[in-house]
C-alpha cells in the first residue's frame, strides 16, 4: 500500500495539520497524522515521570495505548551497535516523538533532533523535556544552517518517492553528507520493499504512515552520488525500524556464523511458519542474495575514508530483554553472536513486549500472501523499468537526430573555417609583399635623403664661393684699375664713332 492509498483509508474528520514529510528534496511531500493519536501520545509522554528508554512505566502504557512503535527499547539497537565517539554532535532527521532521541541524550551526546510535524515535535519536546543536551527543532532539512558541521547525521524511515527507484533518496542524501565534518558517517535505517515476509515489519499504530523503502543497490548508488566515499551495511531483523538482530553478511559467511536459526526464533508462532521461513533462507542464502532479501538494512556511509565510527566487531550482534542484573551488557555465545541483554526487570512486561516486537506471520497463507504482494512489487518496478526503458529509446532517438544535424553543422562550420583560413592566408602573403615593397621604399628614401643631405653640402659651398667672388668683384670695381679701365674703353669707344662717321 502506497503513501496515497494509506491517506484515502484515513478518516477525515481525524485529520489535523500535523505533518510527515518526505525528506527527499526541496519539494517534500505533506501527509496528515490523526489528532486522537498524536494527541494521546503526547499526553501520555507528559504525565510519564520516568521517560528513560527502558522506562517500564512508559513501556506498559505504551503497549497498552498501541504506541509500541514509539516506546519500543529496540530503537535503541541501531545505536548501541556502533561505537560512537563520547560527546559526538549528532543531527537527527525525522525525529518522530523522540524514541532514538531519547537513547541518544541519555548517551551524552549533542543532539539536534529535526521533525516537520509540529504535534511530533511537542511530544518529543516532553518526552526528552529533561535532557539539557537535547534540542528538537521544527523544520525541513534544507533549512537547517550549520555554522558547526555535524559528527554523524541519523535518519531512520525516511519516505523515499518510489519513482526514484534508480537513484532514490539522493537529494536527501547530498544534503546529509553537506551537514556532516570531514570525518563525518551517515546512519541510514531503511525498510526493503523486496522483502517477502512482508507481514514481518512492524507497525507503528493503525494509522501510522510509515516511509517507503528502496533496494539496496539503489541505495549505494544515492549515496555515491551524494559524494560519499563508501558504506557499510548490516541486515536487520525482523525489521528496521526497532531491530533485535544485526548482520553484518561477508563476515558472518566468512566465519560460518549460524545466524538462520536466530531468525527463526523471531518467527516462531507456528512449526509450519518456521520451516517455510526457514527454507526461504537457506535459499536466499545459497544463492548470496540475502542481502538484497533482509527485512531492512542498518546503512552507514562515510563522508571520508577516515571516519570515526566503528562497529562493534562481531558480525551477529542480537538483542534481547533479561531482568537478571549480572547478564547485563555485552557478551558473546558459543556460536560466535554479541548478545546484549536489555535491562527490564519484569517478567510480565518482558513478555508483553516480545510479544508486541515479535512479527505476526500466522501462517502460511499469510507468508504466501506477502511472496504474491513481493512478486507485484516486482512486477511493477519491471514495468517502471520499460516505461524508463521506452523514454531512454526516445531520449535515444532524438540525441542521434540532434547529434547527426551538430555533424552537419560541425561540417559546414569546417568549410567555413577552411574558407577563412584560405582568405587568412592570402591576406598574409599579400601583407609580405607589402612589407618587402615598404622595405623598398624605406631604403629609396634613405638614398634621397642622402642625396639630399649631399646637394645641401654643395649648394653651401657655391654659395660660400659666389659670396667670395661677389666680394672680391666689388673690391676689384673700387680700385682705380678698374676705373682707368673703364675710362680707356669710353674713350676707345669715342675714337670708333669718331672714325666712323
Amino acid at each position: 500500500m502506497n503513501l496515497a492509498e494509506v491517506l484515502d483509508n484515513l478518516p477525515i474528520k481525524q485529520l489535523d495539520v500535523a505533518q510527515v514529510v518526505q525528506l527527499n528534496g526541496t519539494s517534500p511531500v505533506v501527509a496528515q497524522r490523526p489528532t486522537s493519536e498524536t494527541a494521546r501520545l503526547e499526553a501520555l509522554l507528559k504525565d510519564t515521570e520516568d521517560l528513560s528508554t527502558m522506562s517500564p512505566e512508559l513501556l506498559e502504557r505504551g503497549i497498552d495505548e498501541n504506541f509500541w512503535y514509539h516506546v519500543t527499547p529496540f530503537r535503541s539497537a541501531l545505536i548501541r551497535s556502533l561505537e560512537l565517539p563520547a560527546g559526538s554532535r549528532i543531527l537527527e532527521i525525522g525525529c518522530g516523538a523522540g524514541n532514538l532521541t531519547r537513547y541518544l541524550g541519555e548517551r551524552g551526546f549533542q543532539v539536534v533532533a529535526l521533525e516537520t510535524s509540529e504535534a511530533m515535535v511537542e511530544c518529543a519536546r516532553a518526552r526528552c523535556r529533561d535532557l539539557v543536551n537535547v534540542e528538537v527543532v521544527h523544520g525541513f532539512v534544507e533549512s537547517v544552517v550549520a555554522d558547526e558541521r555535524f559528527d554523524f547525521v541519523i535518519c531512520v524511515d525516511p519516505l523515499l518517492v518510489s519513482s526514484e527507484y534508480y537513484n532514490p533518496g539522493v537529494q536527501l542524501f547530498a544534503l546529509c553528507r553537506n551537514l556532516l565534518k570531514a570525518t563525518g558517517s551517515f546512519i541510514l535505517a531503511v525498510e526493503n520493499p523486496l522483502f517477502a515476509p512482508a507481514a514481518g515489519h512492524v507497525e507503528p499504530s493503525q494509522d501510522h504512515v510509515r516511509g517507503k523503502g528502496a533496494p539496496l543497490e539503489g541505495l549505494k548508488h544515492s549515496l555515491s552520488s551524494a559524494g560519499f566515499t563508501g558504506c557499510e551495511t548490516f541486515m536487520t531483523y525482523p525489521n528496521h525500524a526497532a531491530p533485535q538482530l544485526l548482520i553484518e553478511t561477508t563476515t558472518a559467511r566468512a566465519r560460518r556464523v549460524p545466524w538462520i536459526p536466530l531468525v527463526n526464533e523471531l518467527y516462531n508462532s507456528s512449526a509450519s511458519n518456521r520451516d517455510d521461513i526457514d527454507n526461504w533462507l537457506r535459499a536466499v542464502s545459497a544463492e548470496k542474495i540475502e542481502n538484497s532479501l533482509a527485512p531492512g538494512w542498518l546503512i552507514v556511509a562515510h563522508a571520508h575514508t577516515v571516519h570515526s565510527i566503528v562497529w562493534n566487531g562481531w558480525s551477529v550482534k542480537s538483542f534481547d530483554l533479561s531482568k537478571d542484573e549480572s547478564s547485563i551488557g555485552e557478551r558473546a555465545n558459543a556460536e560466535g553472536v554479541s548478545v546484549t541483554n536489555l535491562p527490564v526487570y519484569d517478567d510480565i512486561l518482558i513478555a508483553r513486549i516480545k510479544e508486541a516486537a515479535r512479527p505476526q506471520l500466522n501462517s502460511v497463507k499469510d507468508y504466501k500472501f506477502s511472496l504474491r504482494a513481493a512478486d507485484s512489487r516486482i512486477s511493477e518496478l519491471v514495468k517502471r523499468e520499460e516505461i524508463l526503458n521506452a523514454t531512454f529509446s526516445d531520449s535515444e532517438k532524438r540525441l542521434k537526430r540532434d547529434l547527426t544535424d551538430e555533424r552537419e553543422l560541425k561540417r559546414v562550420r569546417e568549410a567555413e573555417l577552411d574558407l577563412v583560413l584560405k582568405q587568412y592566408h592570402a591576406v598574409g602573403a599579400m601583407c609580405q609583399e607589402m612589407r618587402q615593397e615598404g622595405k623598398a621604399l624605406r631604403e629609396m628614401i634613405g638614398e634621397l635623403r642622402h642625396k639630399y643631405q649631399t646637394s645641401e653640402t654643395w649648394a653651401s659651398a657655391l654659395a660660400g664661393r659666389v659670396a667670395d667672388a661677389e666680394t672680391e668683384l666689388y673690391s676689384v670695381r673700387s680700385s682705380i684699375v678698374w676705373k682707368m679701365s673703364c675710362k680707356l674703353k669710353a674713350v676707345k669707344n669715342s675714337i670708333k664713332e669718331v672714325l666712323f662717321s
